[in-house]
């Protein structure tokens, strides 16, 4: 019954599962999606007996499962079974399966999937010996390059005198064969990435040298700078001592004018009287026959100065920047053993003969006096945040000039670009305050169809009341806001052109007048507008403006140089040099546009004073915070990261605010005034 159901199954076409077959197929299924992906080695095991070495086939040759579960092909199981009674003992683990004949033993069913499966036939015909497919290949011929069994080795090979060994003693020969060409590639590897550092430290000292060129190019573009600078100086100083002198002349003999103006109308205001006396009156009194001369004192001739430029245009090419091309030579191989060994710490190579050279070499630039810092920013202040980007929407900046901060920690800046004013407390934007129009300002929005100019804000201040001033570049005027952006007053009398402001500690503004020459002090009342206003003093075009805690005001004299960001944007122009002066007009300390030999302020544009008393300047033309301690001389605080420093100011909570037009945005950094004056 056993043998008919063998014959039974083996007689079932390929690929025909009964219920039966169910589990049986799937795992043969798993075998075979599995069996190609095993190593060779693995797949011999599977389909060979592992006590004759016989490949299983579906004859003689049978695998037959154990009760212990090894598998053995059932030519062997018949031998043992001839050997012992009612049982054959398995040779690997010596358990015993009771059984009289191989007959009454099931088939390994999945390796008779295998070896039936088509899709199996190239890896089981890879895997057994090239000449019987029957027997694992043990051994490899020589001369004819083949894996094959023992028994093809000895019948087929090693009988015609072909030299026949192990096959793990050709592959381990091979394999030695194989780790030598290895080696050598990996040794032409690490040459070629050796030669590569090389490359790379060549480029490395190149962009040294291309660096250090730009260097020096810079230094000798400062020195004509500079030089540049003090005959701009020298220009100015000479033309206003000839204009001071011709002045002089001029109003001397405006005033001689004006004096015998004044008695030739004293003249006609009596010969006026007498012609309207009676007359019997007119012709009893006598009357001066000949009127005085007034023109004999006056002179007929000036004597006045003429300037001419001696040199207009600089008519030779300047000098500097030609650069001189050489070829050099350089040794990939001296470089190679100039290098650092991997073992050795790596130190940086030095740089490479200079391939160009100024046709005028430049001296080397001359260091301030009390300078601390050379570039990049003081060790206490650090950049904590930026605040807005360039554009036009709340927050946004479009060329802003001015900022301050309030006693109730608010930030408030000049956004001019954008022809309005931004405020900002701890949470972001908060409001903008735009002008208000005026009944005209409506009649021609409504009536005629025309777009009304926004304020142009160039200064902005707050008083201790919490009135914000504007200085507005529109009409010439300094108009007072609240702090909800109402306007409670506009002051144009005795202003030409107003443009910084400050607020003073009695709650006074103080405003710059750039034509006028002077500072004028303004009281406001929130109800009643422009109360009162003085002139604190007279300057040479004071410009910008600050006040300490104590009431003395600091203010630039004299136009800076005009900058240019080069993107077709404004135009920004500041002092050269810095006043004080007392709220009660008192001249203090000056401030010279001298610091050191050749040095001097590029364009001064905003200033502040801490609680200490320590000034500190925004110096658009260097791009740079000065800090001018009390008790004198001055540090760099911050240069780098700088675009063009418009204005400064100190929050409540000792933050430093520089306000950076060209780069759109409020720069937040920390300040410690000890610690500053200290370093």
């Amino acid at each position: 019954g056993e043998r008919r159901d063998v014959r039974r199954e083996a007689a079932r076409p390929r690929g025909a599962l009964s219920r039966g077959w169910t589990f049986a197929g799937e795992g043969a299924a798993r075998a075979v999606a599995m069996a190609t992906s095993l190593d060779a080695d693995i797949v011999r095991e599977l389909l060979e007996c592992p006590i004759c070495m016989e490949t299983y086939d579906q004859a003689a040759i049978r695998p037959k499962l154990l009760q212990c579960g090894h598998t053995a092909c059932r030519q062997c199981l018949e031998k043992l079974i001839a050997d012992s009674i009612n049982g054959v003992r398995c040779p690997f683990c010596s358990r015993v399966t009771r059984m009289s004949s191989p007959s009454q033993l099931a088939d390994n069913l999945t390796v008779l999937k295998i070896i039936d499966s088509a899709s199996l036939s190239e890896v089981v015909r890879a895997v057994m010996c090239r000449g019987c497919r029957r027997r694992q290949p043990r051994s490899f011929c020589q001369r004819c390059s083949v894996v094959v069994c023992e028994a093809c080795g000895d019948d087929q090979h090693r009988a015609r005198g072909h030299p026949v060994a192990t096959a793990r003693a050709a592959a381990e020969r091979r394999r030695g064969e194989v780790a030598a060409r290895l080696a050598g590639l990996r040794d032409v590897q690490a040459s070629l990435q050796r030669r590569k550092a090389a490359v790379d430290a060549l480029a490395k000292s190149a962009q040294a040298g291309y660096r250090a060129l730009q260097q020096d190019y810079s230094r000798a573009e400062r020195q004509l700078q500079e030089e540049l600078t003090k005959s701009r100086r020298i220009f100015t100083s000479a033309l206003s001592e000839v204009e001071r002198k011709n002045g002089q002349v001029l109003e001397e003999q405006a005033y001689l004018i004006d004096i015998a103006e004044v008695q030739i109308i004293s003249r006609c205001d009596y010969l006026s009287t007498k012609i309207k006396q009676a007359d019997t009156a007119l012709l009893e009194e006598d009357i001066d026959e000949e009127d005085p001369d007034m023109t004999n004192g006056l002179s007929t001739q000036l004597t006045l100065q003429q300037l001419e430029l001696v040199k207009r245009e600089h008519l030779e090419p300047i000098a500097v920047g030609q650069l001189e091309s050489k070829l050099y030579t350089v040794s990939i191989e001296e470089t190679l053993a100039e290098m650092p060994t991997t073992s050795e710490p790596a130190q940086d190579l030095d740089s490479t003969k200079d391939t160009a050279s100024f046709s005028m070499p430049a001296s080397p630039p001359k260091r301030r006096a009390h300078e601390s810092l050379a570039s990049g920013p003081h060790p206490s202040c650090q950049l904590l945040k930026k605040i807005g980007s360039h554009g036009n929407l709340p927050g946004m900046f479009h060329l802003p000039v001015s900022l301050c901060v309030s006693a109730q920690g608010e930030v408030l800046v000049a956004d001019r670009g954008n022809f309005r004013l931004q405020v900002f407390n701890r949470k972001g934007f908060a409001r903008e305050i735009r002008r208000s129009p005026n009944g005209i300002d409506n009649f021609a929005l409504i009536f005629l169809g025309a777009e009304l100019p926004n304020l142009v804000p160039l200064s902005v201040a707050v008083n201790s009341s919490g009135l914000i001033g504007v200085t507005d570049h529109y009409d010439n005027s300094v108009k007072v806001y609240t702090a909800a952006g109402q306007c409670v007053a506009c002051h144009r009398n005795q202003l030409t052109k107003p443009w910084g402001i400050a607020a003073m500690p009695s709650g006074q503004f103080v405003v710059t007048d750039v034509e006028g020459g002077k500072l004028w002090c303004l009281t406001v009342d929130r109800h009643a507008g422009v109360v009162n206003y003085s002139r604190l003093c007279s300057a040479v075009r004071p410009k910008f403006v600050t006040c300490d805690a104590a009431g003395t005001v600091y203010f630039t004299q004299g136009l800076g140089l005009s900058l240019e960001s080069g993107q077709n944007q404004h135009h920004l122009e500041g002092g050269f040099s810095i006043g004080s002066v007392s709220a009660e007009g008192q001249l203090r300390r000056q401030f010279s546009h001298f610091f050191a030999e050749n040095e001097d302020f590029r364009c001064i544009a905003g200033m502040c004073v801490d609680v200490a008393g320590n000034l500190l300047v925004a110096d658009s033309g260097r791009k740079e915070v000065l800090l001018f301690p009390k008790e004198g001389g001055f540090v760099s605080l911050l240069r780098e990261g700088l675009v063009c420093p418009v204005g400064v100011a100190l929050s409540a909570k000792g933050q430093l605010l520089v306000l950076d037009c060209w780069d759109h945005c409020i720069k937040i950094y920390s300040y410690h005034p000890r610690q500053q004056v200290a370093n």
